[in-house]
């Protein structure tokens, strides 16, 4: 299945996590991959993945950096960076089990006083 992309470079500032993306899970998908792109601009201070299993709620499922390192748990499944701390110039690839959720969203923020792009490609199958 081909990459679906998100318009490239999703302004991101400091301060507070904003949403970068959100994308409605189809019915019977089971795998949902991410590759995030931080293209010569600032490093990350804060990523953000959130799930829903209904349209009434969303539920930090990652946050801290050992969520995407060494205590990775349903529902990630994998990934290749700590994607709290993405620096300029690197790319991170996060794996997903979706089974029973209908929506993903990431959110993220810059380092203090600055701001940055990502690129943000997705599949889900």
């Amino acid at each position: 299945m081909a990459w679906k992309g998100r318009k490239q470079d999703v302004a991101i500032t400091s301060g507070a996590a904003q949403t970068v993306e959100t994308v409605s899970i189809h019915e019977g998908a089971s795998t949902f991959v991410v590759d995030i792109s931080n293209q010569n601009h600032k490093a990350l201070d804060a990523f953000q993945v959130q799930i829903g299993v209904s349209d009434a709620q969303l539920f930090t499922v990652a946050s801290a950096a050992s969520d995407y390192t060494t205590s990775i748990q349903w529902p990630l499944k994998g990934c290749s960076v700590d994607l709290t701390t993405l620096a300029k110039n690197t790319r991170g690839l996060l794996v997903m089990d979706v089974l029973g959720i209908n929506q993903v969203r990431l959110k993220a923020s810059s380092a203090t006083g600055s701001d940055t792009n990502l690129d943000v490609y997705w599949r889900q199958r």
